[in-house]
C-alpha cells in the first residue's frame, strides 16, 4: 500500500483532521470569592502515577487557570456522551455561578477533600490539589496531585466492556467536533504493559 503523506503544520487549532484526540473533562475551581465555576477541558494527561499527577492545559486568561493559582485546588469530572451537548455550552461563558450551573443541568454536591464541587451527572471525579505549572506564552499547563477519586457504583459492575461502555467518555476531535469511546475491545495479549514499557 502506498500511502501518500501530507504535511499537517504546528498549529494544533487548524489541524484537520486531528491525529490527537482529547478527552473532555470538566474542570470545576473556585475562587477566592467562592464563586464556582466549571469549564470544558481537553487538553488532559496523567504525568505521573505514584504519586497519582494529573496535568491539562489551558490559557492563563481562563477562569480555570486563575482560580487554581489563587486557591490551589480544583476537581476533575467525567462526563459521558449523554452530557455532551451540556458540556459543549459550558465553552461559551467566561464562568459561572451556582444559578448558571444549575440552568445547564448540572447538579453541584461536595467533594470529599477540598472545596471546588464535584458535579453529580458526571461519571467520576479526581480531587487534585495545585502541585506546579509550565508556561509557554499565553499557555499554562497545570499538574495537580490526586487526593480522592470517587466513580459511580455502576462503573465498577460488570465485565470490562460494560463497565467502560458505562462511562463512555468523549474525545473533542477539532471545531464543533467530537466522537464518543464507541466499541469496546479486549486484547488477546496476556501480558501486561505499562505506558512506560518499551
Amino acid at each position: 500500500m502506498n500511502t501518500i503523506k501530507s504535511e499537517l503544520g504546528f498549529d494544533k487549532r487548524k489541524w484537520k483532521t486531528s491525529p490527537l484526540p482529547g478527552q473532555i473533562v470538566l474542570v470545576s475551581t473556585i475562587s477566592k470569592d467562592r464563586i464556582p465555576n466549571l469549564a470544558p477541558k481537553s487538553w488532559i494527561a496523567v504525568a505521573a502515577f505514584d504519586p497519582l499527577i494529573i496535568g491539562f492545559g489551558c490559557t492563563l486568561k481562563h477562569q480555570t487557570a486563575k482560580n487554581i493559582l489563587e486557591t490551589r485546588e480544583f476537581v476533575i469530572n467525567v462526563p459521558g456522551e449523554d452530557l455532551a451537548k451540556k458540556v459543549w455550552k459550558t465553552a461559551y461563558s467566561p464562568h459561572f455561578g451556582d444559578i448558571e450551573l444549575q440552568k445547564l443541568g448540572f447538579t453541584m454536591i461536595p467533594s470529599v477533600k477540598l472545596s471546588p464541587p464535584r458535579i453529580r451527572e458526571c461519571k467520576a471525579h479526581l480531587e487534585c490539589t495545585y502541585e506546579s505549572d509550565k508556561r509557554y506564552g499565553n499557555e499554562i499547563w497545570i499538574f495537580g496531585k490526586t487526593v480522592f477519586v470517587s466513580i459511580d457504583k455502576e462503573a465498577l459492575e460488570g465485565s470490562s466492556q460494560e463497565r467502560h461502555k458505562y462511562l463512555n467518555p468523549i474525545f473533542y476531535l477539532e471545531k464543533n467536533t467530537y466522537s464518543a469511546l464507541g466499541d469496546v475491545k479486549t486484547s488477546q495479549t496476556r501480558r501486561h504493559r505499562s505506558s512506560t514499557s518499551n
